[in-house]
């Protein structure tokens, strides 16, 4: 009798453990704000936060005047500005700003919990829910969500379109042709504003494309697609024109764009893409590593054509003189390792073939491939290129754009957290006590 109770509690704890641990979680995450966490290297208010709240006292006294000033400092187009000085109260004082842009990156943790039950709606809620919160561990999401940082508005508008898209394709089994016409206007809608807080979201709109001109719409309602899409560029296009580039003047002078190669970039974006593609290796319905995959014919003239490229920048490239900022976890674990210069190349580039070939065999799908190349193009040229750049985006479209899926029980669940909570935690330490 007693041994039938204690496996009764034994039960009940085991079907509690994953809404035990949502909530240390949610915990953890609030306790990163109300400490100040700074996690990604950006934070604080001495660091971007300072940026962001002279960028918005700078339009709140004129907006189109200031749109081209040089003292406006962020790389993205001003439009989260304009929306918190027209809709948000609480953008009077420092401190009630960073409360109210929390609470708005408390949205995406909610939109990502629908986009896994549309995604898997076989997976227990309380395992979705789960899934979702593990985007607080994200040091980058974190510093943004406490920082009042851009990204996070893009990620939601991005979920959205997702969500949406379903609709979509509900709408597509009924005859209401005005219903449809409205759904691919909340489309375009809202992958278009993705970019408008995010540049590089502009895949969005084209997978929109791709997805419209592919379904079973009237050829005619296909085509309102693209007057919504051209009608939603025009004010963007108005700021190349006075930008001259497709992010502020101010910033494209910083960085660079468009004039230079950043050759080495593109093996440092596939050690990031490797670095979050690693636990979900785990997450296949069968865990095991196909050898027989790597000695594929297309697979072998890949590795060599990658063998080529590590070739070419061994002797064109100057590794000795990089500059250090940006390029992902694995280059600033190199620099932790190994002094001698030598070392860290022959590192850097075995860490470059590994996640080369972990990316070819994890992307089997067309749609996600080009997703992926993308990824890599950009890379090679921003500068600097930072993992922040794919974190927690990357993490988002494993749930909802990407084609590929996985099978999620508990225990990997569990691993994901884990994973996930190491890397949190590390960067902790990285910012505060290493750096």
């Amino acid at each position: 009798m007693e041994n039938k109770k204690e496996n009764q509690k034994i039960n009940i704890f085991g079907e509690s453990l994953p809404l035990i641990i949502s909530v240390l979680l949610i915990i953890y995450f609030f306790y990163g704000f109300f400490s100040d966490e700074n996690s990604a290297g950006a934070g604080g208010y001495e660091g971007d936060f300072k940026l962001i709240w002279s960028n918005l006292n700078l339009l709140r006294g004129e907006i189109l005047s200031n749109l081209n000033s040089q003292f406006y400092t962020d790389s993205r187009a001003p439009l989260s500005y304009i929306l918190h000085l027209l809709f948000n109260p609480f953008t009077y004082n420092e401190e009630v700003f960073r409360i109210s842009s929390f609470f708005i990156s408390l949205v995406i943790p909610l939109l990502l919990y629908l986009a896994i039950t549309k995604k898997y709606p076989g997976l227990e809620k309380k395992y979705s829910f789960l899934l979702a919160i593990i985007i607080t561990l994200s040091p980058y999401f974190r510093t943004t969500s406490y920082w009042a940082l851009g990204e996070n508005y893009g990620i939601i508008f991005l979920i959205l379109t997702y969500l949406v898209t379903f609709n979509l394709l509900d709408e597509l089994k009924k005859n209401n042709e005005i219903k449809k016409i409205f759904v691919i206007f909340i489309l375009c809608l809202f992958s278009s504003l993705a970019i408008y807080f995010d540049q590089k979201l502009i895949f969005l709109p084209v997978m929109v494309l791709f997805f419209v001109f592919n379904s079973d719409l009237k050829t005619q309602t296909k085509f309102y697609s693209l007057i919504f899409f051209s009608l939603l560029a025009m004010p963007y296009l108005y700021l190349i024109s006075i930008w001259g580039s497709i992010i502020p003047t101010s910033a494209a002078e910083a960085r660079g764009v468009g004039v230079s190669f950043h050759i080495f970039n593109l093996g440092y974006c596939l050690s990031i893409l490797a670095f979050y593609i690693f636990p979900f290796y785990f997450c296949k319905e069968k865990v095991r590593f196909d050898l027989k995959k790597i000695f594929n014919i297309k697979i072998i003239a890949l590795i060599f054509l990658f063998l080529t490229y590590l070739f070419i920048i061994f002797f064109i490239g100057d590794f000795e003189n990089l500059r250090n900022e940006g390029k992902g976890i694995f280059h600033k674990l190199s620099i932790l390792i190994f002094e001698d210069i030598n070392q860290r190349l022959l590192l850097t580039f075995s860490i470059f073939l590994i996640s080369f070939i972990m990316v070819i065999l994890f992307f089997n799908n067309k749609n996600d491939i080009i997703i992926v190349i993308y990824f890599l193009i950009i890379s090679t040229l921003t500068f600097p290129f930072y993992q922040e750049y794919l974190d927690p985006l990357l993490f988002v479209l494993f749930f909802s754009f990407f084609k590929k899926k996985f099978y999620f029980d508990k225990k990997r669940i569990y691993f994901l957290i884990v994973y996930f909570l190491f890397f949190s935690v590390g960067t902790k330490i990285y910012y505060n006590f290493i750096l």
